[in-house]
């Protein structure tokens, strides 16, 4: 990095490279379109910028003089639809209605428009503060004053010796001199091994499983609390699984750390897509992991791709919905119980 005037200097954290992921265990032939297209991806080079003169709003836009920067958004296409909105009026609620506060030195930021959520601040976020861990420690980590609300967020980056973190209150703007961005080390979905494999050896570190009763537990994470994708017969889907010996857990009932050490001793974990399912990246290599997923959908690869990236044996089931005219992505899904008691039986042999 350095000192010119543009506005950002641009190094590489890791260069292009290409993922391959196996195929499900249980891989039904007339599934293979949900997966065909995902067992070989370039993933492209990780950038490092270094930004000066940007400010930071207190919902996590970064922007300079009047440009609201591509570097807030996940996505492109998220940038695009944010410009359709009003940005008159969010330059006036910055410019003059906010406080602006000036960050002296060198920051660092981590996060984007989709940061907040338990998938993506710890596949996405966590994963581009791992390439700077060593840099980080010594800077001032900057993030959206929502994430102050997230009881996930500093328990999971304790392990990472980040001794100086700040939320942006909600009346205020960051000026900030000197700021360190560190891009996605992979697009959303997808993962640099290396670098998701170091996220999973820091946390487990720090809140995995120590009593030497080894690894072997049936663990089901529920999303019966769930505002959407929940399964519909969930009751006969648990009667199931307990059946299996499955321990049935809500992720809300435990602490980040506590969902560390379950997930840390389970050696099969079964969850349908969502939130919980991405406690996966504490279950050790070797272990196994069954999806429970819409029927349609082949684009929310993001768990069969991160089996892969982990180590770990991939087995899933298709499940309709009740409503066929809803977004997959919302629709809650309906389990076959018979075919849910054959897929345990192949998750569980061998």
């Amino acid at each position: 990095m350095d000192g010119s005037s543009h506005p950002s200097a641009v190094g590489v954290l890791r260069p292009r490279r290409v993922a391959r992921r196996r195929l499900p265990v249980n891989l039904r032939r007339d599934d293979l379109p949900l997966f065909g297209h995902e067992l070989e991806r370039e993933i492209p080079p990780a950038e490092l910028l270094e930004m000066r003169g940007v400010h930071v709003s207190s919902d996590g836009l970064l922007y300079k003089g009047l440009k609201i920067l591509p570097e807030s958004f996940a996505f492109p296409f998220l940038y695009d639809q944010w410009k359709a909105r009003s940005v008159l009026k969010f330059f006036v609620t910055n410019y003059l209605l906010r406080s602006k506060r000036k960050v002296e030195g060198r920051a660092a930021w981590i996060t984007d428009d989709w940061g907040g959520g338990y998938f993506h601040w710890l596949a996405d976020s966590l994963t581009r503060l791992y390439a700077i861990r060593e840099e980080a420690r010594s800077m001032t980590l900057l993030l959206p004053h929502l994430h102050a609300s997230l009881g996930f967020v500093m328990p999971s980056l304790a392990p990472f010796g980040v001794s100086d973190v700040r939320f942006i209150a909600p009346d205020e703007t960051l000026a900030c001199e000197r700021l360190v961005v560190p891009m996605h080390t992979a697009p959303s979905g997808h993962y640099d091994e290396e670098i998701l494999g170091g996220v999973r050896r820091l946390l487990l570190d720090a809140y995995g499983a120590r009593d030497g009763g080894g690894v072997g537990e049936r663990l089901y994470i529920s999303r019966g609390r769930a505002l959407k994708r929940r399964i519909a017969n969930e009751d006969e889907v648990v009667a199931v699984l307990r059946g299996f010996g499955f321990r049935v857990v809500y992720a809300e009932d435990h602490t980040f750390e506590e969902q560390v050490e379950m997930a840390s001793r389970a050696r099969f974990f079964v969850s349908n897509h969502g939130a919980g399912l991405t406690n996966m990246l504490f279950v050790r290599e070797g272990g196994r992991v069954l999806e429970l997923r819409h029927q349609t959908d082949n684009v929310n690869n993001c768990y069969f791709t991160m089996a892969s990236a982990l180590g770990l044996e991939y087995f899933y089931q298709t499940c309709p919905s009740d409503d066929p005219t809803q977004d997959p992505h919302y629709a809650h899904l309906r389990a076959d119980p018979g075919a849910l008691a054959e897929n345990l039986r192949l998750m569980l042999g061998g």
